[in-house]
């Protein structure tokens, strides 16, 4: 269940909710860099050569009272993905990461509890009226086996987590104007005639939690933080800790601090019945210029990154992130800045 270099844009675009260092003199900040977005349902296809796009991906969010499709087609060529959005929130999110985005009306049926057999249907018209109209049909049943991390192919370090899975089944095929492209038969892992999955694949709940070498300025309101992209995070204190909420993207940060130190965060969407978290564990707590350790964990126990981070004392604060798990993050690292504007 690959993902393509086009995440890497998508992620950075993705809301910044997790916290830095908190002192007496100044409000907690987001901490440097690190992003997270939830999906409940992701959809992919990988295509033939009949057309110019290597992959289709959906990702469905319907939390809300109106749902948000996110298209991508990635091009088999190198270059941008073009992307296409039903929401004009998810319109500006995009753009602010410099991608070729258009805005369209969309069609998406399909049932409310994916299971083997069951038929999805998304149609809407390129910015050029050109129709697009893309048949997934689910091959095999959503479950835990289909968890895990899924690589993805980018500079900095991301972790994509699925909690499950299912695979293509056949009939499932993308239409673009008058070409289709049926999806293949996944030869590699088929065992016919008692499994015979197609090349695509149906996630659910999905976390994407990326490391992006960025600067942000923040802007302290009444009980809130503004970035310089408009984009506002509520915080409440409590005697359990403090969250930082962006109702936009129905996402929360819950973190844990004592003595100006980070001890823990946990992040997880709004809305969802059960326990979808991310969180991240500092040994020792992380505080203004020191080092600490860190572990990944969705869910109560199930670890899927591990690494260190160095955090700079001042008014800006600095974090430096390197990983020792997994093995595909173990060559990449991000520094990244969060400063409080006067």
């Amino acid at each position: 269940m690959l993902r393509s270099q086009a995440l890497l844009a998508a992620t950075i675009a993705a809301l910044p909710i997790a916290l830095g260092a908190q002192t007496a003199s100044s409000p907690t900040l987001p901490l440097a860099g690190v992003y997270y977005r939830y999906w409940p349902e992701q959809i992919v296809q990988w295509v033939g050569p009949e057309l110019p796009y290597s992959m289709i991906v959906l990702e469905v969010d319907d939390r809300g009272k109106q749902p948000i499709y996110d298209v991508q087609l990635i091009p088999r060529a190198q270059g941008k993905p073009v992307r296409y959005t039903n929401s004009a929130e998810e319109l500006a999110i995009d753009q602010a990461s410099g991608q070729d985005v258009h805005q369209v009306a969309m069609q998406f049926d399909g049932p409310s509890d994916p299971e083997k057999g069951a038929q999805y249907m998304l149609r809407f018209n390129t910015e050029k009226g050109t129709p697009v109209v893309w048949q997934f049909v689910l091959g095999t049943d959503v479950s835990e086996q289909g968890s895990g991390l899924s690589p993805v192919p980018a500079p900095i370090p991301i972790l994509m987590y699925r909690e499950q899975g299912g695979l293509a089944g056949e009939g499932t095929a993308l239409q673009i104007g008058g070409v289709t492209s049926t999806a293949d038969v996944w030869k590699e892992i088929a065992q016919p005639p008692y499994f015979v999955p197609y090349r695509g694949a149906l996630s659910t709940g999905v976390h994407i939690l990326t490391f992006a070498p960025v600067d942000t300025a923040w802007k302290s309101g009444a009980q809130s933080l503004t970035d310089s992209s408009g984009r506002t995070l509520a915080l409440a204190t409590s005697a359990d800790g403090t969250t930082m909420t962006d109702k936009g993207l129905d996402v929360i940060a819950t973190y844990a601090v004592s003595a100006g130190a980070v001890n823990g965060l946990t992040f997880a969407p709004i809305g969802v019945k059960g326990n979808h978290s991310v969180t991240l564990k500092f040994s020792p707590a992380l505080a203004p210029g020191s080092q600490s350790s860190f572990d990944v964990i969705v869910g109560k126990k199930t670890k899927i990154a591990s690494g260190a981070v160095q955090e700079s004392a001042g008014p800006a604060v600095t974090e430096s992130w390197s990983f020792t798990a997994p093995d595909g993050l173990k060559n990449l690292t991000a520094k990244a800045t969060a400063s409080l504007q006067n």
